[in-house]
């Protein structure tokens, strides 16, 4: 299979801030694939060419490549519609859309349309899609690059009691602080918090060598500056600028309170940490809830549940090791891959 894969390859097109997550784990996961070859197209053409040079540029790529798929993990509008249009015409193409959760209405059902193949990690979203006219459209999850996240084994020793990886913000915060004010102290990483930003294999140290990692995914919520922003505002590739579709951005406004899976739950176990979360969307459709990894309805129950299991060392390690096996069994990128296009291409 040739497949001809787009992706954002810095994070926020920031050189200094290193790989983006898309590239390190589906482009690196995706180029792993037997028996594929994956041609890589970066944003960072486009933005370099200009839009309309940059997404001609990549029409003619796939012109000249014929390529089985074209596979798109879009970050902003990089990509014209008109130029999308002509781009199914050589081959089937596939979306990659995150955070349709609340993305769907100013976003996701605009693109949609304009490829052949559309993959959701919202499962309402399924239906949302059919009602708007698509038909073809996979509920798939995040997961993990084995290669990056499943490498640590049983023997690191566990220096950290509770460890949090991930930007500050309010909610977080919020937690957090209830957290402290009951005498548990939890080392933070991330933008925002005062250890800062840490490196990719920092991270894996910290997911491997906390007792307790949680994984902090409140909802946005709707009055913060980000939330409130988007009502007025949106990212442009790599800039800020007015959006004047307002009901639109309402739609996607009214929908910030949804709880999310994130990649950081698969990304936990898959180096062995124990995790601890809050229940989000389905869940409990990848991991058994209390034996493979643990989740609470709120802080207080959070608070009981990090006692126990700061307590109970072998319950603790018992989960820890079965949120493992099912991670690398079930829910690593390759094989999300593999079955996203075993699909389509049954579908003739």
């Amino acid at each position: 299979m040739k497949i001809v894969y787009s992706d954002l390859k810095y994070a926020n097109y920031d050189l200094d801030s290193g790989f983006s997550f898309e590239h390190n784990n589906f482009y690196e996961s995706l180029r792993k694939l037997p028996e594929t070859e994956v041609i890589y197209f970066s944003y960072e053409r486009i933005l370099e060419l200009g839009r309309d040079k940059g997404n001609e540029e990549l029409l003619n790529l796939i012109r000249s490549e014929k390529p089985d798929l074209f596979f798109a993990f879009m970050f902003t509008d990089e990509l014209i519609p008109e130029i999308l249009d002509e781009i199914k015409k050589y081959t089937k193409s596939i979306a990659w859309f995150s955070d349709d959760h609340w993305r769907f209405d100013n976003y996701s059902r605009y693109y949609a349309p304009h490829f052949s193949w559309v993959i959701t990690t919202y499962s309402k979203a399924v239906d949302r899609y059919k009602k708007i006219g698509i038909k073809n459209i996979i509920h798939s999850q995040w997961a993990v690059n084995a290669d990056i996240y499943g490498s640590i084994t049983e023997s690191v020793k566990k220096e950290i009691d509770i460890s949090f990886v991930g930007a500050w913000s309010r909610p977080r915060q919020k937690i957090i602080s209830a957290l402290k004010n009951k005498g548990i102290n939890v080392e933070c990483y991330g933008s925002g918090w005062p250890n800062g930003r840490i490196s990719l294999d920092k991270m894996v140290e910290i997911f491997s060598s906390s007792k307790i990692n949680l994984a902090l995914n409140p909802a946005p919520g709707y009055f913060n500056k980000n939330s409130l922003g988007r009502l007025l505002f949106k990212r442009f590739m790599n800039k800020i600028v007015l959006d004047f579709h307002i009901w639109r951005n309402f739609k996607s406004f009214l929908h910030r309170g949804i709880v999310q899976i994130k990649a950081r739950h698969f990304e936990i176990s898959a180096c062995g940490g124990f995790l601890m979360t809050a229940m989000a969307d389905n869940l409990g459709d990848y991991y058994k809830i209390g034996e493979e990894i643990v989740a609470y309805k709120n802080t207080n129950e959070l608070i009981e549940k990090i006692k126990y299991y700061l307590k109970n060392d072998e319950e603790r390690k018992k989960i820890a090791q079965a949120g493992y096996l099912r991670t690398i069994r079930d829910h690593t990128y390759q094989k999300r891959f593999a079955e996203m296009f075993k699909k389509i291409t049954d579908a003739g």
